[in-house]
């Protein structure tokens, strides 16, 4: 089942504020709450467990093959945020604001994000498992070789949707304003509406080189 401030909520205990902005590649970071903070060091490989990190600033601090476990993400920003082979799980992120958003070979499990407002999102070559998009704002968001199930889409806007190549199953479109679509044959176990299937049905013909006159 999708996971929601509520439910992740009730798998939070009790947290200690964090010592300070530094991150160590690898390290653990477990109950702690990051505010306001500035982030500095390398948060390569590191885990954060049952965390809170909100108002925080993360520029240039890589988070590649981080893993998040049962943690809130709030109000973060940087201009690019790479998450390259990260892992997430039980994860609500809510209100960030980021340039590129690289997460390409990642994992994201029983996660939400809602009301973000980012020029790219990369996700390809990564796995989504009860993901839901909400409010969010994306410029494109790049699903290219990326595998979906039960991943949803609701009050969102995009600018350009990448599918080339993906593989879905349950994955519902319809909540999504989609200026560009790339990869028709992608929508292949997507849900969609009359409305965007009217919108996108020009460029679809092009695409399976269809003459319409």
């Amino acid at each position: 089942m999708p996971i929601d401030a509520e439910d992740l909520a009730a798998l939070l205990s009790p947290l200690d504020p964090a010592p300070g902005p530094e991150l160590t590649g690898a390290g653990t970071a477990d109950g702690l709450h990051f505010r306001g903070h500035e982030l500095t060091g390398d948060a390569t490989g590191a885990r954060f467990l049952e965390c809170v990190l909100e108002d925080c600033d993360l520029a240039g601090v890589p988070f590649d093959r981080a893993r998040f476990t049962s943690c809130r993400l709030a109000d973060l920003r940087a201009p690019a945020w790479s998450l390259v082979d990260a892992r997430l799980l039980d994860v609500v992120a809510t209100g960030g604001r980021f340039g590129a958003l690289t997460a390409h070979g990642s994992d994201l499990t029983r996660v939400r994000l809602q009301d973000l407002k980012v020029d790219l999102v990369d996700l390809g070559s990564a796995t989504l498992v009860d993901v839901t998009f909400a409010g969010c704002t994306i410029g494109e968001l790049d699903l290219t070789s990326a595998d979906l199930r039960d991943v949803r889409l609701t009050d969102c806007t995009v600018g350009s949707l990448v599918l080339d190549g993906v593989r879905c199953r349950s994955v519902d479109l319809r909540g999504a304003e989609v200026a560009r679509l790339d990869g028709v044959a992608g929508l292949a176990g997507c849900t969609i509406s009359t409305t965007q299937l009217a919108g996108w049905a020009a460029g679809m013909a092009t695409e399976l080189g269809i003459a319409v006159g």
